[in-house]
């Protein structure tokens, strides 16, 4: 089978990473980029557009990758569905509900493929982390937190990201990859959506969001674009009947775990987290419940008792210990994103081939992330 013809509109830095990451695909050859400049970086027999359009109608791809400013994304994906091109949109899907359904209903009507890049689905580690949810091994999920800080000044003010006609704000343009995870791991939906800002100067640069969903599990997503690229970080804390799981770094590679398990869930952390390790497992007999000081009442605290039942968010479980641990991928953040782009893009082609091929990541999850951040961003808008 011939290679698929493959142009990237919108060869920026994110669109130089697509090409890097897919650049060992044996299915797929680069044939065309569009970008605002030439880049010294375009690859001598890959032809160079300062026109989409003309792309386009001249090199008619087999796939067009769309990672332009969020605002043009619903223009140049259904512009190239309209002409057969199978389409892979950078998130959001777009700024607004209405261009996000243009993009749904043009695939729907012209048989083209499409999907959303929200890589994090193909992360190994939030992978694992989906399972272990939904099998229930920790218990019930009832809380997320997400904490994310970026620079943010390293950004000219005329840059297109601090533009929401261009960008969507901070909650559509990255916020949605966060609302997205929580969805990917609990399968929830969504009940109620609250947000906030902040400003410095005229700036918006810090925005929040409190999502409410239907299971009663609560998430709070926090982002600030305000310091230094030392020290960006991102912390996702997710929270159990039985365990406390936080993640390290807005591409997910390692973190902690405290959880009271028997001896089966224990074996499965083991099997199923990459690099676990534990390193302190405690008894439940020997442990003691200090949620009250001493002298507090003739039963407190209660003695202990081997294999006694816990009760955790109106449950019960039995459990044997309390085991502190750590699990990591192996690799670095550029090897472990470069493969979730990977994993997503070879993904797609399966799709493009399989009529009746589900992917990981569809349309109706784009639009869903981007509902959530639409909603939050209104909601800022009125205090």
């Amino acid at each position: 089978m011939c290679p698929y013809k493959l142009a990237i509109i919108g060869y920026g830095g994110f669109g130089q990473f697509l090409h890097h990451a897919w650049r060992d695909i044996p299915d797929l050859q680069l044939v065309a980029v569009f970008g605002r400049r030439r880049s010294r970086r375009i690859p001598v027999e890959v032809s160079y557009y300062s026109d989409w359009k003309e792309l386009l109608e001249r090199e008619r791809p087999d796939i067009a990758v769309v990672a332009t400013p969020p605002a043009t994304h619903a223009e140049i994906a259904c512009n190239a569905m309209e002409r057969g091109i199978h389409v892979l949109v950078e998130k959001p899907l777009a700024t607004t509900l209405e261009d996000a359904k243009r993009i749904v209903r043009t695939a729907e009507r012209t048989g083209a493929r499409a999907t959303v890049d929200l890589m994090m689905r193909y992360n190994p580690l939030l992978e694992v982390l989906r399972g272990i949810t939904r099998e229930g091994i920790l218990g019930k999920l009832f809380r997320v937190q997400v904490e994310n800080y970026a620079q943010g000044d390293s950004l000219p003010p005329e840059h297109w990201f601090w533009d929401w006609g261009l960008s969507g704000g901070i909650l559509v343009e990255h916020g949605v990859h966060f609302f997205d995870l929580v969805r990917f791991l609990s399968g929830a939906g969504v009940r109620r959506v609250t947000g906030a800002l902040a400003r410095t100067g005229g700036r918006v640069d810090r925005m929040a969001a409190l999502v409410l969903h239907d299971d009663g599990l609560i998430a709070t997503h926090f982002h600030a674009f305000t310091r230094p690229g030392f020290f960006e970080e991102t912390r996702v804390t997710l929270v159990y009947d039985l365990a406390v799981v936080e993640l390290s770094g807005w591409i997910p590679l390692e973190g902690r775990i405290r959880a009271l398990v028997t001896a089966e869930a224990l074996g499965k952390l083991r099997e199923l987290l990459p690099g676990f390790r534990a390193e302190k497992e405690s008894p439940v007999e020997a442990l003691r419940d200090v949620s009250r000081p001493e002298g507090w009442g003739d039963e407190w605290p209660l003695p202990p008792a081997p294999g006694r039942g816990v009760r955790s968010g109106g449950r019960e479980y039995r459990v044997n210990m309390l085991v502190h641990g750590s699990f990591r991928l192996p690799g670095t953040k550029a090897e472990v994103y470069a493969g979730c782009l990977r994993a997503l893009m070879e993904d797609f082609l399966r799709f493009i081939e399989d009529p009746w091929y589900v992917m990981r990541v569809t349309l109706d999850d784009g639009l869903e992330c981007l509902r959530v951040a639409l909603a939050a961003t209104r909601d800022t808008l009125r205090g």
